[in-house]
């Protein structure tokens, strides 16, 4: 895939340089040269600035971007305690630096002042990587003051290959940020005297998610709100009743989008079917977050980065 994406890009970028320097010289071939089929060079030059500037959107400007998704879901399980409950979810980090995106995901979550803050995996990319994901969730969850819970992606996996390595990074980061991981784990969550279930699995795309661990001491009649990576599981999540509300990332939206087309490639054994936003299966919703970096390839276009700010509802 990243062959693919890396072929076409350079496909666009050299048109977009062929085409887009014809600019400089558009009236010298207007005016010198009358054997020039006019309407065939003016075509070109506009398409030359079209593609010229996808490139540049794509590459320098919509990567430093930020989107807040505000959005309600209403879940008429919710106990009423819990009613108006405002998380905060980011997902598919990729960090390599706090960069101005990040920043403003740390200024935008102090703002709204949610109940709890979420990330649904692929923090890091590399091993390298992991001093700048310290600094970034050190910063987030002093500025958010709130809970903040962690779930693990298939980068993650990459990352840390081995059961102990990864397990020695997740002990990193509990004791150097406050965070809890869930890995195929479950946490009550009290408010008034009622509670809810935060599910966290671990990665379904690599295969490491275990639904009957994550759900084990869950009461059926329970609400859960479950934390997952990727849409790989949300079949079988949806036959599970405890679980009402379910937040997923990976797919980066796409991560480049076309007009009428929508998401062009997702890594998922769905295809775009569970690309980015809101679905529901049964009874149970389930949310895609279009996440803050890239794989692969550094490009968003038509698909910036994402923090989803939602408010749970109670009603019928």
């Amino acid at each position: 895939m990243a062959a693919c994406w890396a072929a076409v890009l350079c496909f666009m970028a050299s048109l977009g340089i062929r085409y887009g320097s014809a600019i400089l010289n558009c009236k010298t071939l207007l005016i010198g040269r009358q054997d020039v089929n006019k309407p065939v060079i003016c075509v070109g030059v506009a398409f030359g600035v079209i593609v010229g500037g996808a490139v540049v959107e794509g590459f320098f400007r919509e990567p430093f971007q930020l989107d807040v998704e505000r959005l309600s879901i209403v879940a008429p399980s919710l106990p009423t305690e819990f009613d108006g409950l405002k998380v905060a979810q980011l997902s598919d980090l990729h960090i390599h630096s706090v960069s101005k995106a990040y920043q403003r995901a740390i200024d935008d979550i102090q703002r709204e002042h949610p109940n709890l803050v979420v990330i649904t995996g692929d923090l890091v990319d590399r091993p390298e990587d992991t001093s700048a994901c310290i600094s970034f969730l050190s910063q987030l969850r002093n500025a958010a003051g709130v809970p903040m819970v962690v779930v693990p992606g298939n980068w993650d996996h990459r990352a840390f290959p081995t059961e102990q390595s990864i397990a020695t990074w997740h002990k990193r980061l509990q004791e150097e940020t406050g965070v809890r991981v869930l890995v195929n784990q479950n946490a009550v969550l009290h408010h008034q005297g009622s509670r809810i279930w935060l599910v966290g699995t671990d990665d379904p795309y690599f295969g490491y998610a275990d639904l009957d661990a994550s759900f084990k001491g869950v009461p059926e009649t329970a609400f859960a709100l479950v934390l997952t990576h990727a849409p790989e599981a949300f079949e079988e999540l949806a036959r599970r009743r405890p679980a009402k509300v379910v937040l997923a990332g990976h797919t980066h939206g796409g991560q480049v989008r076309l007009p009428l087309i929508g998401a062009v490639m997702v890594p998922s054994r769905y295809g775009t079917r569970f690309a980015h936003g809101l679905f529901k299966l049964g009874d149970t919703i389930f949310y895609v977050n279009a996440g803050m970096g890239m794989s692969h390839i550094p490009v968003r276009f038509m698909c910036r980065p994402e923090l989803t700010i939602m408010t749970l509802r109670k009603g019928g």
